[in-house]
């Protein structure tokens, strides 16, 4: 009786409140524990079903992202989809609603790694190549010679007609190995090292025409004649300790360490200038050893300046080249092997192959920590001779040259010189000019190089690389 008003109101109101429950709770149907708890299981697995849905969708459009973008690293596609799992449970409204705006923020992730310059990396970390040799390896260097450009027929087409459409200094129609072999390291063409206001920032070619493993006194003490302005090994070592003084500095053995160094092939052009210059083969066979040594001496030259991972290419098989079929031919067929090769000669080839592999064997054992590749290019050619149908080459020409004219091989004529002739389809000819091969021939014969390379640089997820998913 003595309650205020604002009390007596407040009872009211929860009398009226209690009644309403009475009341819901009369109009409610009895629920049994086995349903609400049925009710309960349901409410709690909707948002998992919520979130499972587009994350299924999700891992199949990434799926197929990593499939048309490959990725270089194993390591880098672990990260990347783990950053992809905490990027879904961590968005606390991920649904069906929000799968849009996720896949168009992976797609730029995607295209962004692919865009940067760590896609240019392979899981190995090699992130430059240092080329030496002969013109087997020139890209240019040869024709940027002062004084001297006009001795290269690469400069004029129709050497580079097929890839690059003009001449480039390489002695090809196209592309040489070095080119497939940094393809499949997913680096660009490297720059001739004379080709000045150019990028050497990953790597350089100082490879020239000509070339000889041993100096010009070393061979004109034997009566050997060689072109003065000859770049040999040790003068493209010169060039290169210049080139990292000027570009890493103190730097330069984390350069190295994160390179691959192609060192030749050499000795080609000193046992060509023996033979051309009727030096008979048992002398020949006498100067292998000094030219394996000198190899092997640019080998370590490169390991004291920090690299640790190099290719050393052997010679090809001399006699399935037409300059030394021409020069040398034999009119008994038992000289030659079933391929149409001289026999003699590529038995002095594997001579100098197997004495390489000897001097690289006890290079590694001395430097466990380095990683010395023998790069196989006799047994390349070798093998895409001996295939030569299931690769597209016309086999009536398995031996012939597609640029030159006359004479036996085609080789009559220098290709690039007035009166030569040029095949219609190099793509279907293994030799190019009598002594070098055709960018196919390169192509087939760096995917069996690559092949073999790779792994044994611990590169095994190289199956994404240009070179082997190319095709003719």
């Amino acid at each position: 009786m003595g309650r205020t008003r604002a009390q007596r109101q407040d009872i009211e109101f929860e009398n009226r409140g209690a009644c309403r429950d009475r009341g819901q709770q009369q109009s409610r149907p009895n629920i049994t524990d086995f349903e609400l708890s049925a009710i309960t299981e349901k409410r709690d697995i909707l948002p998992v079903l919520h979130r499972l849905v587009p994350f299924a969708i999700l891992t199949t459009i990434t799926f197929t992202f990593t499939c048309v973008f490959p990725f270089p690293s194993t390591s880098i596609l672990h990260l990347y989809i783990l950053a992809l799992l905490l990027l879904v449970f961590k968005h606390k409204h991920f649904s069906m609603a929000s799968l849009p705006n996720i896949c168009f923020f992976l797609l730029l992730i995607t295209l962004a790694f692919h865009s940067s310059p760590s896609a240019a990396q392979t899981k190995c970390g090699i992130t430059s190549v240092y080329q030496f040799g002969d013109s087997l390896a020139d890209n240019g260097n040869g024709i940027r010679l002062p004084g001297v450009s006009l001795a290269f027929n690469t400069s004029k087409l129709p050497y580079g007609e097929t890839f690059f459409m003009t001449p480039t200094g390489r002695a090809s129609d196209g592309r040489i190995i070095n080119d497939f072999i940094v393809s499949s390291l997913n680096l660009p063409f490297l720059n001739a090292y004379l080709n000045i206001n150019t990028s050497f920032s990953q790597g350089a070619n100082f490879a020239v025409s000509g070339a000889t493993a041993l100096d010009n006194a070393f061979w004109a003490a034997l009566n050997v004649t060689l072109r003065p302005w000859n770049k040999h090994l040790d003068a493209q070592l010169g060039w290169f300790k210049s080139h990292l003084q000027s570009t890493c500095g103190s730097n330069c053995a984390q350069t190295l360490n994160n390179s691959l160094v192609v060192l030749g092939e050499f000795g080609g052009v000193d046992y060509f200038n023996c033979f051309f210059q009727n030096k008979q083969e048992p002398e020949i066979r006498t100067y292998v050893p000094p030219v394996i040594a000198e190899i092997t001496r640019g080998i370590r030259d490169v390991i004291q300046l920090g690299a640790t991972r190099i290719l050393v290419p052997g010679v090809y098989p001399f006699g399935c080249l037409p300059v030394y079929l021409n020069k040398f031919y034999l009119p008994n067929p038992l000289d030659y092997d079933t391929l149409g090769c001289l026999r003699n000669l590529n038995v002095f080839a594997s001579y100098h192959n197997t004495q390489l592999n000897i001097a690289l064997t006890n290079l590694q054992l001395q430097f466990p920590n380095v990683t010395i590749v023998y790069g196989d290019y006799y047994g390349a050619l070798t093998t895409v001779l001996s295939r030569a149908s299931s690769f597209g080459f016309n086999q009536s020409t398995l031996l012939s040259a597609c640029c030159g004219g006359g004479g036996r091989y085609n080789y009559g004529k220098a290709c690039g010189s007035a009166d030569a002739t040029t095949c219609p389809n190099p793509s279907q000819y293994i030799n190019w000019d009598g002594i070098h091969l055709t960018d196919a021939a390169h192509h087939h014969m760096a995917d069996i190089i690559v092949t073999d390379m790779l792994p044994k640089f611990e590169c095994n997820n190289f199956e994404d690389s240009g070179v082997l998913m190319s095709s003719y």
